[in-house]
């Protein structure tokens, strides 16, 4: 679950505008807190926004994103973080869609 140095300085520059951008290194990935607030993380070089409200995981839902999963060897099938969902491609190519979007997440996780 390494992410790499190149793709942590993209999507940190990439969300430089929404806020005050803490990453802390996190089982081989990352976690991005904007404001103290988190905002999602990196696992395998893919990007998942922390979604806990309804609308918004419908939302994501609507444009085919998925959860995180993982696989454990104690159980047959995978365990699912639900509230981490992953940031559909074509918010990864546009720093002011993705920027939109990481705001609204942050906006949903203040009043969770």
């Amino acid at each position: 679950m390494a992410v790499s140095e190149e793709y942590l300085a993209y999507i940190q520059e990439m969300l430089e505008g929404v806020g005050l951008l803490e990453c802390t290194r996190l089982f081989g990935g990352v976690l991005f807190k904007v404001d103290g607030v988190q905002l999602g993380v990196i696992l395998d070089e893919e990007l998942y926004f922390t979604v806990t409200d309804t609308a918004l995981q419908k939302c994501f839902a609507e444009e085919d994103s998925v959860q995180f999963t993982y696989d454990r060897k104690d159980r047959s099938q995978p365990v699912i973080i639900k509230k981490w969902w992953k940031v559909p491609e074509r918010y990864l190519d546009d720093t002011v869609l993705l920027q939109q979007l990481a705001q609204k997440v942050l906006a949903q996780e203040n009043t969770a």
